[in-house]
């Protein structure tokens, strides 16, 4: 459940990262990132069948469901910190 859970809150915090990357025009941002959600959604991608065969209110599907919204603000509350990092290393 813990890997299920992490892959797919990493997914989702890297998909909202990239959102806001390609809108402030970071392009070695936004490629890096691509490369991060590829990773991640390879490992999820091997994880999600066992789960659906368990069922929508398994406890591995309640992590998957909980992940997104969780990541999804995370990414929100983060950017402007990860934008500011990026300016200061170019």
């Amino acid at each position: 459940m813990a890997i299920l859970f992490l892959a797919q809150f990493l997914t989702v915090y890297l998909l909202g990262i990239q959102s806001l990357m390609v809108r402030d025009g970071n392009q070695l941002g936004a490629a890096g990132g691509s490369v991060l959600i590829g990773l991640s959604q390879f490992q999820l991608f091997g994880i999600v069948p066992v789960v659906y065969q368990q069922g929508l209110w398994s406890s591995d599907a309640a992590a998957f469901l909980l992940a997104g919204p969780l990541a999804i603000v995370a990414s929100i509350r983060t950017h402007p910190r990860l934008a500011a990092w990026f300016q200061s290393v170019k």
